[in-house]
């Protein structure tokens, strides 16, 4: 393995353990303060779903399981997982998921078995992985054909972030639309909703995307290997 990719993994597992450790200490009080925060993220991401019932929804990183409340009714199967043992504990006890699993997310999804799901969501997550790539790769795998993926993004302009990707002063990461689309290979446009996500003290609202993506059969894919999902 190169030096820069030791260097890289390295970072992530700090990131990962310091994300652990801050929601750790965040979970008993997390519900009340998002709800200061003007947080509604999981009612605006139920109403921009596909109506219908789904077989089987992950709500990755699920927190004390606000998403969860806001999607049970819609999934005949309800699963969670979250880095945090403290929020995991907090997601149990609304009693509203079949399971809950304390894991990294993407290695929890790389454990399910090819075309087990037909939703993910993960809500108020993307911003705290430094990086995405495996997320998607992963969703793609685990998703039927028709699948959703549907998730919430901090928003970054090409300008500010031209990797595609930026990190903030509150060490969250922010996201180009045109970087979402390069990593969305496999998937088509449902919805791309701009929303205020929550407040942040001085900085005003913080603005980002609810978007919604659905898995589509490989052979649907351009020749070029271009991904079908488009920001228009």
């Amino acid at each position: 393995m190169a030096d820069s990719d030791t260097v890289a993994l390295v970072l992530q597992a700090r990131h990962r353990q310091c994300v652990e450790e801050l929601f750790d200490d965040y979970a008993d009080d997390f519900d009340e303060h998002l709800s200061s925060l003007g947080y509604e993220v999981p009612k605006i991401l139920l109403s921009v779903l596909p109506t219908g019932r789904f077989r089987r929804c992950i709500d990755l990183g699920c927190g004390t399981g606000l998403t969860g409340l806001s999607i049970r009714n819609c999934c005949d199967v309800l699963e969670g997982v979250d880095l945090s043992s403290r929020m995991v504990e907090k997601a149990l006890d609304r009693e509203i998921y079949d399971a809950v699993h304390c894991a990294d997310l993407v290695a929890h999804l790389r454990k399910q078995a090819a075309d087990s799901c037909d939703l993910l969501v993960a809500t108020d997550v993307v911003m705290y992985l430094c990086c995405i790539e495996p997320l998607f790769q992963q969703a793609k795998r685990v998703l039927s054909v028709g699948g959703i993926l549907a998730f919430s993004t901090e928003s970054a302009t090409d300008k500010e972030a031209p990797d595609g990707v930026v990190e903030r002063a509150s060490e969250r990461f922010a996201h180009s639309r045109s970087f979402i689309v390069k990593l969305a290979e496999g998937f088509e446009k449902v919805d791309v909703k701009e929303v205020n996500i929550r407040r942040d003290g001085e900085a005003g609202q913080v603005i980002g995307d609810i978007i919604v993506l659905q898995r589509v059969p490989d052979e649907c894919l351009s020749g070029s290997g271009n991904p079908v999902y488009t920001s228009t």
